[in-house]
């Protein structure tokens, strides 16, 4: 009996590891954003970091697609407040933005919902916007925040590192 107890504690504290490693902010590197058509070839990943190859100006657009990762994704409604973005804008010559859009299932109408914009600063940055702990609803919407790199001299370095809702 003592056996078969200690087995169903262990198998129960087993099951439950998930559920204390599931996360309830959503969160991505520089690295994975979809890319842009037009960004394709002036770009270079660089361990988590989306930055500009060595040779290229002009523009990188890279969308992150959010998803629903509070409770477990058992609530349509995270709490969440703010979005953070963690990046480089070393130069007037570039930027960097962050902004997170929501995007009505049924109408396919987009709202934007903050914004984040860069300083020119030497050291890595990381900022933030905030909404209200409101907004998101899975059940009828959709999110992603898309990150837009410009630079007009090889000597700019923007880069995003990573990006983070919670």
């Amino acid at each position: 009996m003592k056996i078969i107890s200690r087995l169903l504690i262990a198998a129960l504290l087993l099951a439950a590891i998930p559920g204390f490693a599931q996360s309830n902010d959503w969160s991505r590197v520089g690295a994975t954003g979809i890319l842009d058509r037009l960004s394709l070839f002036n770009n270079t990943r660089t361990g988590p970091t989306l930055k500009f190859s060595s040779i290229s100006t002009g523009t990188i657009t890279a969308r992150y697609p959010v998803t629903n990762t509070f409770g477990a994704g058992s609530s349509f409604t995270p709490a969440w407040t703010t979005l953070w973005a963690t990046f480089l804008d070393n130069s007037s010559a570039g930027s960097v933005t962050a902004t997170l859009f929501e995007v009505d299932k049924c109408t396919d109408t987009v709202t934007q919902l903050c914004q984040i914009s860069s300083s020119d600063n030497a050291a890595t940055q990381c900022q933030s916007c905030t909404f209200s702990s409101s907004t998101f609803d899975f059940a009828n919407n959709t999110y992603y925040v898309e990150v837009v790199l410009t630079r007009s001299a090889t000597t700019a370095g923007e880069e995003i590192h990573a990006l983070s809702i919670d």
